[in-house]
């Protein structure tokens, strides 16, 4: 029997707790400089945190943001940082496949199999754009375009 319920809690954990591995490249307009990172992003019940390999990390739970480099901790509260956390909304709902959050600041449109998203009025002061795909429920790459020009691409890697 306990054995039972340790496998039962197992899958549980499983189901709830998902990562993927990536890349990410950022580019900064004002800087004209594209910044490249990998690391792996884990998926909680309550919470995403991206974990690079240089070890810094950033862990997203809902209002506020915990960035982590070394001993150094910063915890941002992202209701005064819409953009930022208009991202992290963004990949859990296009990671998840969350149409109706999906639907609620963007239009919507697949072009060649690609899905591309057009910010609604209130994001697009943000946001000016956003290109993804996705095959077999695996992202191939997130692509977005924010208004200060700068630009950020995810692909998972497999």
């Amino acid at each position: 029997m306990p054995k039972i319920i340790l496998a039962l809690f197992l899958f549980t954990l499983a189901l709830s707790a998902q990562s993927i591995r990536f890349t990410e490249a950022k580019y900064y307009a004002a800087l004209d400089k594209t910044l490249n990172k990998k690391g792996n992003i884990h998926f909680t019940k309550d919470a995403m945190e991206i974990v690079y390999d240089d070890k810094s990390i950033l862990r997203y739970s809902g209002d506020f943001l915990i960035r982590q480099k070394g001993k150094k901790t910063q915890k941002i509260d992202l209701k005064k940082k819409p953009a930022m956390k208009m991202f992290f909304v963004l990949f859990e709902a296009i990671y998840f496949e969350k149409k109706k959050v999906l639907r609620s600041y963007f239009d919507m449109q697949q072009v060649k199999g690609i899905m591309v998203l057009t910010p609604k009025k209130g994001i697009s002061r943000y946001i000016t754009g956003v290109r993804y795909q996705k095959r077999k429920k695996k992202l191939d790459f997130l692509e977005i375009h924010l208004s200060t020009k700068d630009r950020i691409r995810i692909e998972e890697i497999r």
